[in-house]
């Protein structure tokens, strides 16, 4: 059972044999259009967001490619990133939301930067949390072991890797996610993420790809994020394990954002301290609409 059912939901056809879905929640103004990181989560991530953002404006999210609703494509072209972000873009035209806040995190973070850039006059505002942009260096444990080498064993991030993933993915995501939320008591939030890993498979993920985020170039990764003229807010986590923190503060150095940090908090921040980021989104969406009334 849900807190709020969506008022409306769908499926845009996106060719090829691809569509993604979609859900629709309240009904006020402006649209918020909550995006998730990449095909390893579903929308789903959001369930602490949807209810009380829907009191007070219309929600939008959607499913990524390969996981919840949303179709898996045959092949790794069918999860470029410019086409995750055609994806949004299609959503919005289907939910007629000529303008919206987006917000994003990790990978959809980022996206939501390359989204304001390119089409400033469809984008309010902007909440990037934990962004995957190319800002600075990956953290150390991210790329300290091969990806495609195959070992005897894998042992704690040894564990990212391609062999290790097709052997064992409940185990991948079990180890990734108590990771990404290191706060106590978030026994729940693991679970939930987890449950929606297994809704993925590893062939799905090895397709969409282990790369940097994101342009994947940081000159153009500045550049975006210099072109951004509306609002922005910037949350990071201070013990996040998949981005590095900085590329928060980079971002919001580059925007003008508004950057809260909360310390001992994690990658997952909308899940584990969910009244603290519910209580900002509110509190950026009014700023946000306001400054797009100017």
């Amino acid at each position: 059972m849900r807190a709020v059912e969506p008022s409306a939901s769908g499926w845009v056809d996106r060719g090829a044999g691809d569509r993604v879905r979609y859900e629709v929640y309240g009904e006020g103004e402006p649209t918020v259009y909550l995006l998730m990181p990449d095909t390893i989560v579903q929308s789903r991530a959001w369930k602490a967001q949807i209810p009380f953002l829907a009191r007070f404006f219309r929600v939008v999210v959607s499913d990524p490619r390969g996981n919840g609703g949303s179709t898996t494509p045959r092949s790794a072209e069918g999860f470029e990133d410019r086409l995750m972000i055609d994806d949004a873009w299609a959503v919005l035209d289907a939910v007629g939301a000529d303008r919206a806040v987006l917000v994003g995190l990790c990978t959809g973070a980022g996206y939501v930067v390359m989204m304001a850039a390119e089409a400033p006059q469809r984008v309010l505002g902007i909440c990037s949390i934990n962004p995957g942009l190319q800002l600075s260096p990956p953290l150390p444990h991210k790329v300290r072991f091969d990806f495609d080498e195959a070992r005897e064993s894998y042992d704690g991030w040894e564990k990212l890797n391609r062999h290790y993933w097709l052997e064992d993915w409940p185990g991948f995501a079990e180890f990734f996610f108590g990771q990404l939320l290191p706060e106590p008591h978030s026994t729940k939030q693991r679970e939930d993420c987890v449950a929606w890993a297994l809704q993925t498979t590893p062939e799905a993920m090895l397709l969409a790809g282990y790369s940097p985020p994101y342009p994947g170039d940081e000159q153009q990764t500045i550049t975006a994020a210099r072109a951004v003229r509306c609002p922005v807010l910037v949350i990071t986590g201070s013990l996040d394990m998949c981005q590095n923190p900085e590329r928060g503060r980079r971002l919001a150095e580059l925007t003008g954002a508004q950057h809260v940090v909360i310390e001992g908090g994690g990658h997952l921040p909308q899940a584990r301290d969910p009244v603290k980021v519910n209580l900002l989104l509110r509190e950026f969406v009014f700023r946000a609409a306001a400054s797009g009334q100017r």
